[in-house]
Formats: structure tokens, sequence, C-alpha cells
């Protein structure tokens, strides 16, 4: 059976979270929209799920707009919240995820202006540069990562945001995807007006998600036909999936510091094998990571190779983002922290989850130089 070290990818479903799902895949008749018992029935699950992912990311159950996941989330919140038009204008970084740059070049064709925050050679946005270009631009909507998911860099996403709103910026959204669950988020330390998390980043179903929203309005909804979702989102809801996502939430929250604990120390101790790799280079060390998250190239060995090896020897890795999966393309993170293209393309990454061992680290670490061992010494020396 193979080792799976990909849980920023997708995180497996949590065995409680299945069992608050199953009632409902049992019995999948039924609109929590109706009137009668079922619906009614159906109405507070949704209701119970929404308060679970309340609490968990400390905000109100009415600022909570289900949606299909991360990415429709994000989208959501970019395209959603302002009138389209030259007087309209939108900043985020380099290293955000392609839900976010994708939609963010869509809106710049509908005549946003936008603009990106640059990054450190450590895989943090850069502050000082970051506070400039705000405080110059004032844009109407900032857009940050709270984590990066191909890094595990925790963004400063407090500070800037409590900047951008003394310099007149209405709106700051944060993508809290690979954060929510593995460290703590909460909506209202951060000083962000919206928010997005996806269940199955934290052991919940994949295709459930939300947006949260403090208080500004939807000027354009993503989905339109129906009131569901006060509106904001039409669509007949996935009652299992949503009731999946509450659970898991709701495990989260109770489990944090122990999920926290037990991830940081695999963490270290992984990279403390994985640094008597002749020349090997972990991405964004310096900086505070997720407690699950090791980035790191070896430089004579290229990354897909590697990764193809590795998984026919049992372990399931990746190259970084999953959406990126099949393009041979050096990390745009990676490539915004100034890394060479030649290392960069040999970047691969584990992300651990719970069921994750120091056994299993053992006997990744042992693979790992048994692979390298096989090259040609001549390979081998480029890195000496």
């Amino acid at each position: 059976m193979s080792i799976y070290l990909d849980h920023n990818s997708s995180a497996p479903l949590h065995p409680e979270v299945l069992e608050e799902m199953l009632p409902f895949l049992k019995s999948t008749h039924g609109n929590a929209s109706s009137l009668h018992q079922r619906g009614r029935f159906l109405r507070s699950a949704i209701e119970t799920a929404r308060s679970r992912v309340a609490e968990l990311v400390n905000c109100s159950p009415e600022n909570i707009i289900f949606t299909s996941g991360g990415t429709e989330a994000n989208n959501f919140a970019l395209k959603g919240f302002l009138e389209m038009g030259q007087q309209s204008s939108l900043m985020s970084s380099q290293i955000e995820h392609a839900s976010v740059l994708h939609p963010l070049q869509q809106v710049k064709q509908a005549g946003c202006a936008t603009q990106l925050l640059p990054c450190t050679n450590d895989g943090k946005i850069d502050v000082e540069e970051s506070l400039a270009l705000i405080q110059q631009h004032s844009p109407d909507l900032l857009s940050l990562q709270l984590a990066n998911n191909e890094t595990g860099v925790i963004q400063p996403v407090e500070q800037l945001a409590r900047f951008a709103h003394k310099s007149g910026v209405k709106i700051v959204h944060t993508d809290a995807t690979q954060a929510v669950g593995k460290v703590k988020v909460d909506m209202q330390q951060l000083d962000v007006d919206m928010m997005t998390l996806s269940g199955h980043k934290f052991q919940g179903p994949q295709s459930v998600g939300a947006l949260i929203v403090k208080s500004a309005g939807v000027k354009s909804p993503l989905l339109s036909g129906g009131f569901q979702e006060s509106a904001n989102r039409a669509g007949t809801e996935s009652v299992a999936n949503l009731a999946g996502l509450g659970k898991a939430a709701q495990l989260a929250a109770i489990k944090l510091q122990e999920r926290h604990s037990y991830l940081l120390e695999l963490r270290r101790y992984f990279e403390q094998q994985l640094a008597e790799i002749t020349g090997v280079e972990i991405f964004g060390a310096n900086s505070e990571r997720l407690p699950n998250t090791s980035f790191f190239a070896i430089p004579y060995y290229h990354g897909e190779t590697l990764l193809m090896q590795l998984d026919k020897a049992g372990f399931e890795l990746a190259s970084g983002s999953a959406c990126h999966s099949e393009v041979t393309l050096p990390s745009h993170v990676l490539s915004a922290m100034g890394i060479d293209e030649d290392l960069a393309l040999n970047a691969v990454r584990v992300s651990f989850g719970m069921d994750n061992t120091r056994q299993q680290v053992d006997q990744l670490i042992a693979t790992l130089n048994d692979l390298i061992n096989q090259l040609p010494a001549v390979m081998r020396q480029v890195a000496i």
C-alpha cells in the first residue's frame, strides 16, 4: 500500500466525517428549500454545519456563503463584490493560488486595474514594499493568501489587512484554504472582510467550501436562479457534503493543537534527515510555515523524475500545486522567490497528515538515499 504524503492537495476523509454524511447519502431525496418536514430537517442540518464552520474561524454563521470549494469561493470574492470597470482596482500577490491569479486576469480584461505584490526570497509577501504600494494605490479590494499551498509559508495577512483598512481599502480578502485546520484562523483577529476555505483540505469532503463575508454586499453573484444562501449563491444544496464540512470543522476546532504539535514534530524530524542529503534546499525554511509542509529540491534530481521513482517505490508526493500537476513549468511561487529555474524544476513537496508516522519518514528518507545512490557519480558531483 502506498504512503500518502500529499495532504495539501487533498486530505483523506475523516471517518467521523463519513459517518456524519452517511444518513444523507443513503437518503438522497428531498430539498432543503422545501417547507415540508423533510425539507426542514435538511435545512436544520445545513444550519448546523454553518454554525460549526463559523465557530472554527470565529465569524457569524450568517456571514457564511457555502460554495463548491475554494476555487469557486476565490472567484466569487474577486468577481462578485466590485463593479467591473475602469473605476475598480484589485491588488493581490505574485504567489497566490491559480484560483486567485486567473480570475484576477479576467477582471483585468474586464477593465479593472490590477497589481501584484512581490515576495521575498523566503517566500513571504514583502511587507515593506507592500505597505508602500497599498498606501500609494489604495485598491478597492486586496486579496492575500494566509498560507502558501506550495511552500507552506504563513503570510503577514493581519499586518497588511490592518494597514490596508487604514489606507482606505474597502475590502480585504484572504484565501485561507491551506491554513484552516492546520493553524489557528481567526477572522476577527486577521481583520479581513472575506475569507475562503475548502473542506477537503482539513479532512472534509471534496467539492464543498465557503466564502465568508462580513458586510460587503454581493453585486454580481456567480450563480443566479434561486434564493439559496440568502440569494447569494443559487443551486440546490448538497446536504451530505455540507454536513461533512460542518463535522470536519468541528473536529478541526477540537483537535487543532493536537494536530499542529504532531505535524510540526513530524516535519522537523523529516527535515533533520533531509538536510543531510548533499545540496538539498528547503524552500521557505527561514519563514514560519504550516506545520505539515516541506517543499524542497535536490539540485541534481529532476522533480518529475523523482516523483515517478518515488511513486513506483510506494510514496505519493507532489511537485507543488495539484492544479498544475500536468504542466512542466517551474513553480510561479519559486520564480517569484527568485529561485533559479533549473532548481525550481526539481521541486518536490511533502505535506503530512495525521495518518503519517516517523516510521514512514524513515522509509521515505531511506528510499530517497537509495535513489540518489543509483545515479551516476558524475551527476551527484554537481552539488559538491
